[in-house]
């Protein structure tokens, strides 16, 4: 930390110089009003620092990625960037514009004031994998030192994996009940959410709700030190038959890597008839919190007459990767991580209807719990990233199954 201390400050003392050698250009050769200037400067000492950051600062902790390194550049915007652009318009307002002060000296205390809080800002928000941010604000030890990674680990305790079993108990017994003539046959019916949803689906909405808690008996499920993430979505493929569907799905299993955002890498493990095996390397993104795990997914289809099938897709294994992209990936013990994905199973429903299929997907996953004191801001990131997930999957499979 001293060394990265060190070296953050040294390539400050280089941007600090591309920012007033920018300025003075600006301010005494082309005559730009002095915010204009000082706005100008600041974008380029940014982008200088975050080329030498990444390459000498938290070398170590390589973007692996074009996108995770443009990930990084906006993420460093967001921090260094707003920081430093806030924090010098508001000085130079108050030292140039109210008292005078010259712009380059003015711009020099600016700079000072913002170093400490860019230097944090890299450290827990940007050169790490996002999670941090989040698993810090988690961690009942957020305020003792983080391990050698980065992370706060947690712990998949076995209350929370009975809690989760009860509850994936549920959700699997109204889905392994479904027949050709079961009514309701999908969940946007079964937990009466909008009764327009068809309408809207059919319309080419992504039709997105969030689930209730199932109550087996009245009750509802508590899942201590844990956290349930219950999404369903639904899309209608136009033009599509319902055995076009499936034989494409059945086919395409193992080669999710070429058509889905998220999905790294994908391969077939076993096909045993309509039992599926399949391996695939996920990325988690929703702008501030990025994960990466190596999956194994057990797939069950089953047709229901000539109008409808289902299929199960349980996660076997899942395990988060460390450098992910780079030669030091490495697999962290699962249960033991950052505790962002536990479990997760996805229920898939396909009918025919006049002019196409329709499809929901009902998907359901385990997280970490979240401390009552950062609720209100953790828990709208994670429902965010569960449900953004499940619509990025439904809109990419209406474009694969849609005919051309």
């Amino acid at each position: 930390m001293i060394r990265r201390w060190l070296t953050f400050n040294g390539v400050g003392l280089l941007g600090l110089a591309v920012q007033l050698g920018m300025l003075t250009l600006l301010l005494s050769g082309l005559r730009w009003h002095y915010l204009a200037a000082t706005a100008a400067a600041v974008e380029a000492a940014v982008l200088h620092n975050f080329i030498w950051h990444q390459r000498l600062t938290w070398r170590e902790r390589k973007a692996g990625t074009v996108r995770t390194a443009a990930i990084r550049l906006w993420r460093f915007h967001v921090i260094n960037g707003a920081v430093s652009m806030a924090g010098n318009l508001a000085v130079m307002t108050m030292l140039t514009g109210g008292l005078g002060v010259h712009p380059v000296a003015a711009n020099l205390i600016a700079v000072a004031m913002c170093s400490v809080v860019n230097f944090f800002g890299s450290e827990v928000f940007v050169f790490r994998t996002a999670i941090v941010f989040v698993c810090v604000l988690l961690s009942p030890a957020a305020l003792s030192p983080v391990r050698a990674e980065g992370v706060a680990a947690a712990e998949l305790r076995p209350h929370t994996v009975a809690a989760w079993k009860k509850y994936a108990a549920a959700v699997d017994e109204r889905h392994r009940s479904l027949t050709a003539s079961t009514q309701p046959f999908f969940a946007h019916d079964a937990y009466q959410h909008d009764s327009r949803w068809r309408q809207k689906a059919l319309g080419g909405a992504i039709e997105m709700f969030q689930a209730d808690v199932p109550r087996p008996g009245g009750e509802a499920i508590e899942v201590p030190d844990g956290r349930i993430h219950h999404w369903v979505g639904a899309m209608f493929v136009p033009g599509a038959t319902l055995e076009g569907v499936l034989t494409s799905l059945r086919e395409n299993a193992g080669k999710e890597a070429e058509s889905y955002k998220e999905v790294i890498a994908s391969r077939l493990l076993e096909r045993n008839g309509d039992r599926l095996r399949v391996y695939m390397k996920i990325e988690r993104d929703a702008t501030i919190t990025t994960a990466t795990y190596n999956t194994e997914h057990h797939v069950e289809y089953r047709t229901l007459g000539s109008t409808r099938a289902t299929n199960r897709s349980t996660a076997t294994r899942i395990a988060e990767l460390v450098d992910a992209g780079t030669p030091r990936e490495s697999e962290k013990t699962p249960g033991n991580d950052s505790g962002y994905l536990w479990r997760l199973n996805a229920y898939w429903r396909y009918e025919q209807v006049p002019g196409g299929v329709l499809i929901e997907c009902e998907s359901v996953s385990l997280s970490r719990s979240v401390p009552l004191l950062v609720r209100p801001l953790v828990n709208p990131i994670a429902n965010r990233l569960a449900r953004e997930s499940l619509e990025s999957t439904l809109t990419t499979l209406r474009t694969v199954l849609t005919p051309d």
